[in-house]
């Protein structure tokens, strides 16, 4: 399996410019609430601790059935791709016209799946009039997010894999929405051709970052990103299938990262990879491996931990929008000011020393960015650089493992520089002095909750609620 995804991780990723570091100065007292002792890395608490389930193996998005109709008059329309294996069905008020765009829309998403070389959806034998993929209208405005649904397990497959479906609103006033909704559509039903029992999340991530790809539209994407870089702190996996989500950014890092130029290997490889096969008369999917034991098993044939991806991803979120200084994510100051990730602090240098903590505890995969600003100091300070030290330490909560990088930036807001402060499993504590600060327009603190340092209990999307852990930072000069 991890051969399999070695042809998707391609390249190595970008390498990023390292600043040096001068021995760390001894740090103030830590708070007293991150100080217990770290738990105990043994077989009893993997044993403790509950397989975790997946999806249920029944929808609970149900196809509409024509027998519920109650009104003889509300006769199903349905129209279906003379060339592809797609079909469009809607309530008799639905006008033909927007009947035939959204089969317009169906049509370009598989072409550009196609494209990319990707699996068409699993064919659903005699549901929806025959075994075509089918996308359901439903009258009136677009309202609420797309309901995703999926039909049994498919029998004879060696792997879990179901056929699947979607309700959506009718197209209504023109604009790209009925497009990345039929896109997205369809690419969460390649996902569960690949992989019925994946997460949510990692169904929801892949079916938004190939919409992205088949049906661009700016005013969703939008959106999507503004919602998800406002809330950093959130798990990466954290998304509901059926709406747009702005953690179609993860996939698209992957393959700017580690990619061979097609895009979306790397994402629809790691559900491939994850497949697994769920017992008969399960209620649930049985979700090991998930989409990070594979990406975790793949990055360690190439000697990197999910730690240094999840931290190299946070650093990378940070330079996107209006932000973005052409050296991080392809293409991304084209999100302008949506794309800008909340700083939880702005410190000037001169209020030094300071100790901060987060508005909202951090979830696993989750990140957290602090900036010191080193451009408003005047005249008399500024010498003051050259020579200047900045101690920065870390506590936070067990058993969480918390991962730093102190990120220089310059005049030009590009990245001139990096300090990475490593997490070391069984302690609650990061500590490093930085150096070198003339000519800077500020130093960027970027820290992730890279799950828990308990190394028996990796970080599993389908633990959610996710449980949160908050910390605190000093940072003196």
């Amino acid at each position: 399996m991890v051969l399999a995804l070695g042809a998707a991780l391609g390249g190595p990723p970008a390498a990023a410019a390292r600043a040096p570091d001068a021995t760390s100065a001894k740090p103030p007292s830590p708070v007293a609430s991150a100080q217990a002792g770290a738990p105990s890395d043994d077989g009893a608490s993997a044993a403790a601790a509950p397989p975790a389930e997946g999806r249920p193996v029944v929808s609970p998005v149900q196809r509409p059935d024509e027998r519920d109709l109650r009104d003889v008059r509300d006769v199903q329309q349905r129209a279906c791709s003379f060339t592809l294996p797609v079909c469009v069905h809607a309530p008799a008020d639905v006008p033909g016209a927007a009947l035939l765009e959204s089969l317009t829309h169906l049509e370009a998403a598989m072409r550009a799946y196609d494209a990319l070389g990707l699996p068409r959806p699993l064919p659903d034998g005699a549901r929806g009039g025959g075994p075509a993929y089918d996308l359901y209208l439903e009258r009136g405005p677009r309202r609420g997010p797309t309901r995703v649904g999926h039909d049994l397990r498919a029998l004879g497959e060696r792997f879990d894999a179901a056929s699947a479906f979607a309700i959506i609103a009718a197209p209504g006033r023109g604009g790209c929405a009925s497009a990345s909704d039929a896109a997205y559509a369809l690419g969460a039903a390649v996902a569960m051709r690949l992989d019925a029992g994946a997460e949510e999340g990692a169904i929801a991530m892949t079916a938004s970052y190939l919409a992205a790809i088949a049906a661009p539209c700016a005013a969703e994407e939008l959106a999507a990103v503004d919602a998800f870089q406002r809330a950093p702190e959130r798990a990466l996996t954290g998304a509901a299938l059926g709406a747009l989500d702005g953690g179609l950014l993860f996939p698209w890092y992957l393959d700017d990262a580690y990619g061979t130029g097609t895009p979306a290997q790397v994402a629809t490889s790691l559900l491939a990879i994850a497949a697994q096969s769920t017992p008969a008369g399960a209620a649930r999917f049985h979700a090991e491996p998930d989409t990070f034991d594979a990406l975790r098993a793949s990055l360690r044939s190439r000697g990197e931990g999910l730690d240094d991806l999840l931290l190299e991803f946070a650093i990378a979120r940070a330079f996107l929008g209006s932000r973005s200084d052409g050296a991080h994510l392809s293409d991304a100051e084209r999100f302008g000011d949506f794309g800008r990730v909340r700083f939880e602090w702005s410190l000037p240098y001169a209020t030094l020393p300071r100790r901060v903590a987060p508005l909202r505890p951090i979830e696993p995969t989750g990140a957290t960015y602090l900036w010191l600003d080193l451009s408003a100091e005047n005249a008399a300070a500024r010498p003051d650089l050259r020579t200047a030290e900045i101690t920065f330490v870390a506590d936070w909560e067990l058993p969480a493992l918390f991962r730093w990088a102190i990120v220089k930036v310059d005049a030009h807001g590009a990245e001139a520089g990096r300090v990475d402060v490593a997490g070391v499993f069984g302690s609650s504590r990061a500590q490093r002095t930085v150096v070198g600060l003339d000519g800077l327009s500020g130093l960027l603190v970027v820290g992730v909750n890279a799950g828990s340092m308990i190394r028996s209990l990796p970080f599993d999307p389908d633990d959610a609620p996710f449980m949160p852990h908050a910390y605190t930072v000093w940072l003196s000069r």
